[in-house]
């Protein structure tokens, strides 16, 4: 089997076993993931945070958005542009005016009301995924959307938020991925 097919065959396992955790046991989960997120945020003093906006099972970031508006924190989230693959930040300010429902399920900033954010400014990414490995590598959805963007961003750290049934051995890591600096867990 080649790299392809391992990674295939390790992102169908990651998101069928991310999948069958319950919903209300998911909640749960993403409370305490969203909780060591803000004591990140808070010990480190960010302040531009880039959060994806949750879809299926993803770890689920609605209280991290909130969380940040209140805190008077620049909130981002990424509007997604799937003909040419690319994520392009867009403030929020209000998440029940700002947010519309993308194609691929989940929300995203409206680009007709929310302004781009500079890359240079963002302090924080917050990246979603398939599986994690111990070494900061992870397997997405296979479109390549964070695997673009986020050497665009060196001067910001990359964190990776999953649910601890989602860290793998390996992820069969390419010369062209990236590690992320962190992975945080419900265990942390």
């Amino acid at each position: 089997m080649n790299w392809q097919q391992e990674r295939e065959r390790l992102r169908a396992e990651a998101l069928h076993k991310r999948d069958s955790i319950p919903p209300s046991v998911r909640t749960e989960r993403s409370r305490r993931i969203v909780k060591h997120a803000i004591n990140w945020i808070e010990v480190n003093r960010a302040n531009a945070v880039l959060i994806y906006l949750n879809m299926r099972s993803e770890v689920e970031t609605g209280g991290l958005l909130d969380h940040l508006l209140a805190q008077n924190k620049i909130a981002l989230a990424p509007v997604m542009n799937t003909k040419q693959r690319t994520l392009t930040p867009h403030r929020i300010i209000d998440a029940k005016k700002d947010l519309v429902l993308h194609p691929y399920g989940m929300y995203q900033p409206n680009r007709d009301t929310c302004p781009p954010f500079p890359l240079e400014q963002i302090d924080l990414i917050f990246v979603p995924g398939a599986a994690f490995d111990p070494k900061g590598y992870r397997a997405g959805y296979g479109a390549g959307f964070y695997d673009r963007f986020l050497p665009q961003c060196p001067q910001a750290v990359w964190i990776g938020l999953a649910y601890e049934a989602q860290i793998v051995t390996n992820t069969f890591p390419q010369t062209w991925d990236i590690p992320l600096h962190q992975i945080l867990t419900e265990g942390a």
